[in-house]
């Protein structure tokens, strides 16, 4: 009898368009984790900015999940989940387009940076299990669209403006709405299913001299509903929200309480590049560009913990739906596999390629590899790590033989030229005596 969990099974994006499968053995042996497959080939103008993975009925649910890509160019691809297939592609919102107020010429590169995609989220409809879900994508340029599939093609069903230079996007499908972050601009909060502003938020209070940070949002993430600090009301869905911001701080905003951040705290000296929900809505880990990673507990409102290893900027964070496991992907181009837990790593995974986005896939039992294939892969790894150790401990025998061959050397070098002191002290005694 079979007796194994699924697997762990994550996709990761690059800067060469291609998406790299690792998979685990199982749910329990994670650290079997392995590059599975590439899909796709290698091409620097397939450059993918951001990617959104989901299904319809959760992680088990490997029938509906979808797979999101946006492109250099702008266009948004949809691929299976589980294979790679392309199932559908909306093209790019062309420049200077769905604009409702006057923006200066754009030329070369800003034009072309314009229309990439730096929010991407996937919009399910319960009454429709089966079909694909609505695509609501957010360009630089600060163009907002949501399309939806209608018979074989897809069709746009809105487009507004949200200010422009995007940096990151969240949404809340409990409230439909879409929290917009920026360079320039401060938070701001959308309605999807109408496109109106529902609310603009403000940045930290001045410091002693007066002085405060300009608006710079680079990592947001809707929090779960709560009661309000003095226990007079609760925030509704979609109401409060983590954000990450260039200037290395971290705040927790509260539609119900105010346009103030609730939480203002300094973290590190890197740019905060993204952060993972944990599924219990207590913690928060978050990334920033010198490689840190840490957890921060909302309660506390404080860090409580980190991980170590990493070398370069952290690209993206992702948290496992059930499993106590955080992923995570950087410029050293290793995807690692850490307890959220103990903090411990689990895996370490090279993906040769630089990274640009990391999600977790829906898995079940029929992706489990068969009992033989796992047994083989076990026995290998044990010849492999019994080599290893065999080889670890022939260097270290040499490691611990190199002083001595050392002091042997000197000890040759020294009696040679003792003896040739000896040597010229008996012929000066002879030339004396002559």
């Amino acid at each position: 009898m079979d007796d194994r969990t699924p697997p762990l099974r994550l996709l990761c994006s690059d800067e060469l368009g291609q998406l790299k499968v690792v998979q685990t053995a199982d749910g329990t042996q994670l650290g079997t984790a392995a590059l599975a497959a590439t899909w796709g080939q290698p091409d620097k103008l397939k450059w993918i900015d951001c990617i959104a993975l989901g299904s319809a009925g959760g992680i088990e649910d490997i029938e509906t999940a979808v797979l999101a890509v946006s492109r250099r160019n702008g266009s948004i691809e949809l691929l299976s989940a589980i294979s790679g297939q392309l199932v559908a592609t909306i093209p790019a919102v062309a420049a200077g387009s769905d604009s409702q107020q006057p923006s200066p010429p754009q030329q070369g590169e800003e034009q072309a940076d314009a229309v990439r995609v730096h929010g991407l989220h996937l919009l399910w409809d319960n009454e429709a299990m089966g079909s694909l879900p609505a695509v609501l994508s957010v360009t630089q340029g600060g163009i907002a669209r949501l399309h939806s599939p209608a018979g074989g093609s897809w069709e746009q069903q809105r487009s507004w403006q949200v200010p422009d230079k995007v940096c990151c996007t969240a949404y809340d499908p409990a409230s439909s709405r879409l929290a917009v972050g920026c360079q320039g601009t401060e938070l701001r909060l959308f309605d999807v299913t109408t496109g109106e502003l529902v609310f603009a938020f403000k940045g930290g209070k001045p410091n002693k001299v007066g002085l405060v940070d300009r608006p710079w949002n680079t990592a947001i993430t809707f929090l779960p509903a709560a009661s309000t600090a003095d226990g007079t009301g609760s925030s509704g869905p979609g109401d409060r929200l983590l954000v990450g911001t260039g200037h290395h701080k971290v705040r927790l905003y509260d539609k119900e309480i105010g346009k103030r951040p609730q939480m203002d705290l300094a973290w590190g000296e890197g740019r905060i590049t993204c952060m993972a929900l944990e599924p219990s809505g207590e913690r928060c880990w978050l990334g920033n560009g010198l490689g840190s990673i840490e957890v921060l507990d909302l309660a506390a409102k404080r860090f409580t913990g980190a991980v170590k290893g990493l070398a370069g900027a952290v690209r993206a964070l992702a948290v496992h739906p059930e499993a106590p496991v955080l992923a995570s992907v950087g410029l050293d181009r290793y995807m690692r596999l850490h307890s959220t837990a103990s903090r411990k790593l689990l895996a370490k995974v090279y993906c040769k390629t630089l990274p640009t986005g990391l999600a977790v896939c829906p898995t079940d039992a029929s992706m489990l590899p068969a009992l033989e294939q796992t047994e083989e892969e076990q026995v290998r790894r044990k010849s492999g790590r019994r080599a290893a150790s065999e080889e670890q401990g022939f260097e270290d025998a040499e490691e611990a033989e190199a002083p001595r061959r050392q002091k042997r050397s000197q000890q040759r070098s020294e009696g040679s030229s003792r003896k040739q002191t000896d040597k010229r002290q008996r012929r000066q005694q002879a030339a004396d005596s002559d």
